[in-house]
């Protein structure tokens, strides 16, 4: 999972303010500079088609939620990552005759996990993490992703799967497995009302302990311990 928090865990609408005046005012000079170039140049690149998603903005506060209410459609580029799947339940099953799943089952409800967490922040909807997580995580992403549809701006996450890899899992017991994880992040921030890219991060590197616990109607993410050093990653 890739670590969505604040320095000191606070909501994020000041931290965009800031972040969206100061990419837009980028972005504006930069698009000059494209243009004078490009007719300059006549150069003929070929034009990438870009992915269209539609935004659910019923429910927002912003003005993102004014302009094609109730949904908006987004243009992203063509590299942007789209689970090819919209991710579905895919609870962890008990190993026969055990309390307890196989590793493989473990590392296959994690990628799910992965693909819920990308398709929320993409089309800025929390249902799609409720299979998966439950406590603080889920209750965090849901409260950040509210937030992000406030301010208009959707988050294109890529997990690196080549390079992210499970570092141990541990069975604590029949209802507790804790899992060492080294996961590579990439982040894009685009705004819903012109598709245009206001940043990005990445890709870095979050080493964190997933907390899975078993309750009577499956397994559940419960919390996340992300680390500021390597800890166990290379």
């Amino acid at each position: 999972m890739s670590d969505n928090r604040s320095t000191e865990r606070e909501g994020c609408a000041g931290w965009f303010k800031w972040f969206v005046g100061t990419f837009i005012a980028l972005l504006g000079a930069l698009g000059g500079l494209l243009a004078l170039w490009d007719r300059d140049s006549g150069s003929s690149l070929p034009v990438p088609t870009p992915i269209v998603i539609t935004i659910n903005t019923e429910n927002s506060d912003s003005g993102a939620g004014t302009v094609a209410s109730p949904q908006t459609a987004v243009e992203l580029p063509e590299d942007v990552f789209v689970p090819d799947v919209v991710p579905t339940p895919m609870p962890i099953v008990n190993a026969p005759n055990t309390n307890r799943p196989s590793e493989q089952d473990v590392a296959d409800f994690l990628y799910e996990a992965v693909l819920a967490e990308t398709a929320a922040y993409l089309y800025l909807d929390s249902s799609y993490l409720t299979w998966y997580f439950a406590g603080e995580p889920l209750a965090f992403m849901e409260s950040e992703i509210a937030e992000l549809l406030n301010v208009g701006t959707l988050v294109a996450k890529l997990y690196d799967v080549n390079q992210s890899y499970i570092y141990d899992i541990n069975f604590v017991d029949d209802y507790l497995i804790e899992v060492d994880s080294c996961e590579i992040w990439s982040l894009e921030y685009y705004n819903l009302l012109d598709s245009s890219l206001l940043g990005s991060e990445g890709p870095n590197l979050y080493p964190q302990t997933i907390i899975i616990e078993q309750f009577t109607d499956g397994w559940y993410i419960t919390d996340i311990l992300f680390y500021d050093d390597l800890a166990f990653c290379n």
